[in-house]
């Protein structure tokens, strides 16, 4: 008498695919655990597990913001993922001015904030002005104190003072007018609003010109008898 049996023996070919089966799915496991553990213990940073300081905004910041300690942290950020520019201090980053909307957590970067050349210069109720000057005294430099003419032409010309005791910003280099003709050169200097107005209104009608204010020389005498002096420009230090 036959009997038959219930199992049904697999082909070997059925064999074969399920033990390359089986090798996939352990090489599979054991890839995504060593990813993990370099994500756990150095994907950070790279094979020590370092991370580079980055400068990121503390909250969200509107276009033209002053930043202040309040508005940006220090944050971690593997090295792959640092873009050019970025700014890694938050020394580096006070005092400069948004030049767009920022997000809250976004790395800050130099092109995102930008910092002005002159507002460390220009005094509390002061502007900085660029005019152009027909005359300027040979020698001029930064430490000069200045007075600043105003000359309008027409029927009956005259001269008037714009400014006076003025503070020199930057001299810049000599400009010229859309008809090639020598205007003269641009003067940056710390002023009043008011004078910034003359100062303006001058320079787009008439001409302008610069003249250097005297030194006055100043004598101490210490308490051991010895004289000191210095020299300061006419009118204080202003």
């Amino acid at each position: 008498m036959r009997t038959f049996s219930l199992r049904r023996r697999l082909p070997t070919s059925s064999k074969v695919f399920l033990a390359l089966a089986g090798v996939c799915a352990v090489a599979s496991f054991v890839l995504v655990r060593a990813q993990g553990a370099r994500a756990a213990g150095g994907g950070a940073g790279g094979a020590g597990g370092a991370t580079l300081p980055v400068v990121v905004a503390a909250r969200a910041l509107p276009p033209g913001q002053t930043l202040g300690p309040g508005d940006v942290r220090v944050a971690g950020l593997p090295a792959a993922a640092v873009p050019p520019g970025t700014l890694t201090a938050t020394g580096d980053v006070v005092g400069r001015v948004t030049t767009g909307a920022i997000g809250a957590g976004e790395i800050l970067t130099r092109t995102r904030v930008a910092a002005s050349l002159l507002s460390g210069g220009v005094a509390l109720g002061q502007v900085a002005v660029t005019a152009t000057f027909a005359s300027i005294p040979d020698g001029l430099s930064p430490i000069d104190r200045v007075d600043a003419y105003a000359t309008f032409g027409g029927a009956r010309p005259f001269t008037t003072l714009a400014g006076e005791d003025l503070r020199i910003l930057r001299i810049g280099d000599a400009d010229a007018s859309g008809l090639g003709s020598d205007r003269g050169t641009r003067v940056t200097l710390a002023v009043d609003p008011a004078t910034a107005r003359q100062l303006v209104e001058a320079d787009a009608t008439g001409s302008l010109a610069l003249v250097v204010r005297g030194a006055a020389v100043v004598v101490t005498a210490s308490p051991s008898g010895s004289v000191r002096s210095a020299v300061l420009p006419d009118g204080g230090a202003g």
